[in-house]
């Protein structure tokens, strides 16, 4: 697994969630497709519905807004809001965004 140093200090849990060896809730085949993909093509299994990414998003809310302040600076949650029409809306897309780019940094695949 080849994660950033940022990405290794600011989500550590989430990322273990999703990946982990014996309880991830992805194998790396699956992280594999969703780099490819993306989650919002292929809307993965255990996150395809709205109250999977809203859980999601409750559980690790402050890893997946870090990740996005590092990565984007002040104006993160501008990006997110502006094209969604609801708050579940909004918090599937940075869930989804969040996954996809966990899942590109575990593989590599860019």
């Amino acid at each position: 697994m080849t994660l950033t140093r940022n990405t290794e200090i600011i989500a550590p849990r989430a990322v273990e969630y999703l990946s982990g060896e014996e309880s991830g809730l992805f194998t790396y085949e699956d992280l594999q497709d969703i780099a490819l993909r993306g989650c919002a093509k292929m809307a993965p299994n255990k996150l395809a519905y709205y109250h999977n990414t809203w859980d999601f998003f409750i559980e690790f809310e402050d890893e997946v807004e870090d990740f996005f302040y590092d990565k984007y600076g002040d104006t993160w949650l501008d990006k997110f809001s502006n094209n969604s029409t609801s708050v579940r809306g909004m918090v599937n897309h940075m869930v989804w965004t969040f996954v996809d780019s966990i899942a590109k940094e575990i593989t590599g695949i860019k």
